[in-house]
């Protein structure tokens, strides 16, 4: 009898912990924990959770901090909820070296780290152990993908070693082109999370990654792809697109720049052009006036000489002295002259024949 009486009462147990074990197990589901020790002399020191872009590594903005904390008067801090986002994201913990400087500092030197960036998601749990110098930097991390990071970096890390000792400027860019061959290699063979592909590639030259871009653009649409179907055309998904919207926003400026800039100059070379055209046309009307054959007008060489001088405002004594002939010749001469051009005085005569002239 009481071995029936202690089946049952294992039997109501049991159903117990398996009950309350459903309820913990939704209660917890989806919430992260992020902790921690930092060893400095000064407790209560400020720690703060950053949420970054892909290509936000080494770049520190208030606008990037989710949340704070303080250490306790051991050293110990935490975070922990479930308002962070389920898909993976890049993150950064970080705390300030000086607390009278601004908080904007990030500081990775010999003997001295004040930050760490990893990927984590609202259902991972990440744990900091004590380091006095590199601060954040031993930790264990139960998200699978930054593992996958920290695998693809340490590569990419060893590629750029490899490759960054070149100094000749060809060699130098082929390298790159190299290093970012390897890289998307790399992250095919492997099957890499597409966030971890878009972080490494922001660490590349931006203009081997454009040209890479326009040659090969398969791979940049497969990862387009990817980032869409896992963040949901949102948040790195977004990201991606506006980069290659930009490139391809600064390849059609570069290009209306240089069809405005050719514009400018033929509308230039049109314009110096067109004065050219009108300059010879003056030049060619002038040169043809002057170059207007004698027989047209009709003078003797002596007459023509006497319309020269009349021309010059010459006076008919002033004539008759310069030729060497009386004044009574000039007035015949002048007087022909007036019939040959069918004019009756000096005026008339000067405003039909000045341009006529020959010099």
């Amino acid at each position: 009898m009481k071995f029936f009486t202690f089946i049952l009462s294992m039997k109501r147990n049991l159903f117990l912990f398996g009950f309350l074990f459903l309820v913990l197990s939704n209660f917890c589901h989806g919430q992260y924990s992020i902790s921690g020790y930092l060893d400095t002399p000064t407790k209560n020191k400020r720690v703060y959770l950053s949420l970054l872009r892909y290509n936000e590594q080494y770049i520190i903005a208030t606008e990037q901090v989710l949340m704070s904390t303080l250490t306790d008067s051991l050293g110990y801090f935490s975070f922990e909820g479930k308002l962070l986002s389920d898909n993976h994201a890049l993150y950064r913990i970080h705390a300030r070296v000086d607390e009278s400087k601004p908080l904007l500092q990030m500081i990775n030197r010999e003997g001295l780290k004040n930050f760490h960036n990893f990927v984590f998601s609202n259902m991972d749990t990440i744990v900091f152990q004590k380091n006095n110098k590199f601060w954040f930097s031993s930790n264990t991390n139960t998200n699978p993908i930054d593992r996958e990071w920290q695998e693809f970096n340490s590569y990419s890390v060893q590629l750029n070693r490899e490759l960054s000792s070149v100094t000749d400027f060809k060699q130098k860019n082929q390298s790159s082109t190299q290093m970012l061959s390897e890289l998307k290699s790399y992250a095919d063979i492997n099957d890499v999370h597409p966030l971890v592909t878009l972080v490494l590639l922001s660490d590349v030259e931006e203009r081997v990654l454009k040209d890479d871009l326009k040659n090969n653009t398969e791979f940049y649409e497969m990862l387009q792809d990817s980032l869409n179907g896992y963040y949901n055309n949102t948040g790195y998904a977004n990201q991606f697109n506006e980069l290659i919207t930009n490139f391809s926003k600064t390849e059609t400026q570069l290009e209306l720049k240089f069809y405005r800039l050719m514009a400018y100059i033929l509308g230039a070379i049109s314009f110096i052009l067109c004065i050219c055209v009108v300059f010879l046309l003056v030049k060619l009307k002038q040169k043809k006036n002057e170059d207007m054959p004698q027989e047209n007008i009709n003078l003797t060489n002596q007459e023509e000489r006497i319309s020269k001088l009349m021309i010059q405002d010459k006076t008919n004594k002033e004539i008759a002295t310069e030729l060497f002939i009386s004044l009574s010749t000039v007035k015949t001469h002048i007087r022909n002259i007036y019939a040959k051009l069918e004019v009756s005085n000096r005026q008339e005569f000067l405003d039909k024949l000045k341009n006529y002239s020959r010099d």
